[in-house]
Formats: C-alpha cells, structure tokens, sequence
C-alpha cells in the first residue's frame, strides 16, 4: 500500500482522464511504477518551463486563438486527429489491463509488451506529433501545405484505430473464455499486432512528405473527383451515387474552364461542404442513423455544386467568346484602317 498527497485539481483531472480511458487511477500508478521499474527511467519527457507562470496560462489560449483563425479544413483535420488518437489509446489501455496473469507463453508475453510499452509508445509519439503539428507556431505554415498528404496521414491513423477496435472486441472475449490448455491459439492477434506496429512506423515518412510539401494549385478536375470519390467511399446510398456520377461528368466538361479564384472559392467552400455532408452519410449507414435526411443534404451540396460548376463554365466561355469576338472586330478595324491609308497613299495615275 502506498499512500502520498495530491493537490485535489490534479486528482480530479487525472480521475477525469482514467476514466476515459478505462482505467482506474490504482492501475494507472500501476503501470507507470511497472514501467519505471522497467526500464529505470520516468518514461516520459521533463523538461523546467521556460516561459515563467504566466505564459503558462497564456500560451494555451494563444494557441487555441490562432488555430480558431486556421482556415476551417484545419480544424476539421485537428479534430479528427484528436479523436484517432484518443480511440488507439483507449483500445490499447483496454487489450493490456485485460490481459490475465494466468495466460502465459511467448505469444501472450509478446502481446503484453506490444500493447504496454511498444503500440503505446508509438501512440503517444503520434499524439506528440498531433500536438507539435497543431501549434500555435506551425499555423501560417499550415496554410502553405498540402493537405492531401495530411489526409493520407489520417487515414493511416484511422487503419490503426479501426484494426485496433477489431482486436479488441476478439482478443479480449478469447482472453476471458480461455480455460487452459496450449496459448498458442494467441499467435495470430500477436501477429495482427506486430502489423499494427508496423503500420506505425510508416506514419513517420508521410508528416515529413507532408511538412515538404506545398499547397496544390486549385484548378485540376481530376484532383476534385478523386476527392468525391473519397468521402464517398463508404456511401451506398444508390440515387446519392448516380447523382455523384452526373456531377463527376459536369465537373470533367466544365471545371477547366473555371478562372482561378472561382475554382480556389469552390474548393474551399462548396466541395468541402459536399464531402462532410458524404462522410455523415457513410457513418449514418453504418450505425443505422438517419440515413435518408442525410442523403437529402448530400443531394442539395451536389445541387449547389452542379450550379456552380455550369454557371462558371457558362460565364467563362461567355467571357472567352466576347474576347474574341472583341478581337476579331480590332483586326477588322486595324485592316480597314491600312486600307484607307493605302488608297490615300497610291499615286495618281
């Protein structure tokens, strides 16, 4: 038994923070002093706060301020990366304090490792990550990027979330029906594990394709149909998809006639709306939500954005046209001219 003191603002945010992850604090305390006998080391970063006490509370809300100033694709990417985050760490935390003294072997002392110390380290650098890359100080420096290969990096994470969830909900049931016998029956969520860790280590390589990487030109018609077809993966709404299929082809006939800033105000407005409304759709079919109201705001975004796309086309080639014609009515006036001056010029015979 070990008691100590605590300040009671600490203890109700730690209180807080086991509970949302599954744990109690008596397990939490547990597994720190277990990793610290370990490895003798604190297995965690401490460094002396260089700002002094009051940049302590005003740095947190000078971040939040600049990242509320973050263009609205940053934000939804920060909440997303958050949420991937908190869900690897809750399914982690559940798989190890679920693992029974009474299960041995070199496959279940191998899950113990991964899901303690080597999956967990590796969630916590991608958590460290999510931080660093949402700071206050890296906010101009987002806008400049391409968010494409943040996407690539987010998904990468949901791979994890989602293979991590699917190993919780087998291998903790397996783990509490086990009577005995031969635990080798636990070498394939070892291996499905090892996999994961692997994956982790993939993620590295993207954040720095993505810091390397510079914001894309609006402009490209392709670019915009790979991103509808992406949010519309997991849509199986079949009038939501034909109605896709039709813009699709509105946007291969007219998108490149669009100028620059209608094609940049597109992109940032109208198609960003349209791929929310088609992930709410995706996750309303899933879990049986109100999937038939969702797919009505899907159909009104593809509307708007099929209005968009024709009347821009329509304006730009209206555009084009009176240039044109403006043109050829400059060179039928300069044409006329020479010839004036000509008759004027020619000798008298």
């Amino acid at each position: 038994m070990v008691n100590f003191r605590m300040d009671e603002n600490v203890k109700k945010c730690m209180e807080q923070a086991c509970r949302e992850m599954g744990l109690s604090m008596t397990t939490a305390f547990t597994i720190f002093a277990t990793k610290v006998g370990r490895e003798k080391r604190i297995p965690f970063e401490i460094t002396a706060e260089p700002y002094g006490p009051e940049s302590r509370r005003e740095r947190p809300r000078r971040q939040e301020e600049a990242l509320e100033e973050a263009p609205s694709p940053l934000i939804e990417r920060r909440e997303r990366l958050e949420v991937l985050c908190a869900e690897i760490r809750q399914s982690l935390t559940a798989v190890h304090t679920a693992v029974p003294s009474s299960i041995t072997g070199l496959s279940m002392e191998r899950i113990r490792l991964l899901c303690g110390d080597e999956l967990k380290d590796k969630a916590a650098g991608a958590a460290g990550s999510a931080r660093s890359l949402f700071s206050a100080r890296n906010a101009e420096a987002l806008k400049t990027k391409d968010l494409g290969v943040l996407d690539e990096y987010l998904d990468g994470l949901a791979d994890i979330a989602e293979e991590l969830r699917a190993l919780q909900s087998a291998l903790i049931p397996a783990m509490k029906s086990w009577t005995g016998g031969d635990a080798g029956a636990f070498a394939p969520y070892e291996q499905r594990l090892a996999a994961v860790s692997r994956r982790f280590d993939e993620l590295p390589s993207v954040i720095q394709r993505f810091w390397a990487s510079s914001a894309q030109i609006p402009g490209s018609a392709r670019t915009v149909q790979m991103r509808i077809r992406r949010a519309a993966a997991a849509v199986e709404t079949p009038y939501v998809l034909t109605a896709l299929e039709s813009l699709e082809s509105l946007i291969s006939r007219h998108y490149d006639a669009l100028d620059s800033p209608a094609k940049a105000r597109m992109e940032a407005h109208y198609l960003q709306t349209l791929e929310l409304t088609l992930r709410e759709l995706g996750q309303a079919e899933e879990t049986g939500g109100d999937s038939a109201g969702k797919a009505a705001l899907c159909l009104r975004a593809v509307n708007v954005l099929s209005q968009v796309v024709s009347d821009g086309g329509r304006a730009r080639r209206e555009l084009d046209r009176r240039n044109l014609e403006a043109e050829v009515e400059a060179l039928e006036r300069l044409a006329a001219l020479r010839g004036d001056i000509a008759g004027e010029l020619k000798p008298e015979a």
